[in-house]
């Protein structure tokens, strides 16, 4: 990490914008590390510089042209077919960053959740489908279809249980973690949504989850 860096960190810790720190680490060719750092400074609910950081995800990914116009037109009309036209010349080494960009830009223009989720969760998954599942924008069945034949299937199961949470279906949300804890050996898949849970879970709904077997992790 350069001295400027550890500058500009401070400043944005100290109630700065992180978007001169990104611009720093675009200009010194550290794309992962400035959409990362975007990501992290726009899930804060005071986000200096908003929109001006969700273009560098952009600039990030390499997003060509008409891109931001594209992803307006498919959220008014999605479907599995339109994203792999979307998708299907996105070069390999920016895959990624665009994949996670277009996530979550789609989720901000309203995007359907359903839809969303079976596209993004084509070719496996990343954070920001944590993020779209606690959005309460998709069905709980959705996720349990998609992890239906998966080895991860607890993760998936979890993941359905926090789309059930915070629909406030409360008998869904232990029923599907119930299960997910039902294979000690692949158990641990679920503790990452098992654990959003149990923190924003009343005392009510951790006694349930506790009667079922479901761990504090």
């Amino acid at each position: 990490m350069r001295p400027d860096d550890r500058f500009l960190i401070r400043r944005w810790f100290n109630g700065g914008s992180a978007l001169p720190l990104v611009r720093q680490l675009l200009e010194d060719s550290r794309s992962d590390e400035a959409a990362m750092t975007a990501r992290l400074a726009l899930h804060m609910d005071d986000c200096p510089d908003r929109e001006a950081l969700e273009a560098t995800l952009l600039e990030s990914s390499c997003a060509p042209e008409g891109w931001l116009e594209a992803l307006e037109i498919f959220a008014q009309s999605p479907s599995e077919e339109r994203w792999q036209d979307l998708m299907r010349f996105v070069p390999e080494d920016v895959f990624y960053q665009r994949l996670r960009n277009t996530v979550m830009l789609l989720m901000k223009l309203g995007c359907d959740g359903n839809i969303l989720f079976r596209c993004a969760t084509r070719l496996g998954i990343t954070s920001d489908v944590f993020d779209l599942a606690a959005s309460g924008t998709v069905d709980p069945d959705v996720i349990v279809e998609r992890g239906s034949e998966s080895p991860a299937r607890a993760m998936w199961l979890a993941l359905a249980a926090h789309a059930s949470f915070v629909r406030g279906d409360r008998w869904n949300t232990v029923r599907l973690l119930r299960e997910a804890f039902s294979d000690e050996e692949t158990a641990f898949l679920a503790w990452a949504s098992t654990s959003e849970i149990r923190l924003e879970a009343d005392d009510s709904l951790n006694d349930e989850l506790d009667k079922v077997g479901v761990p504090r992790v």
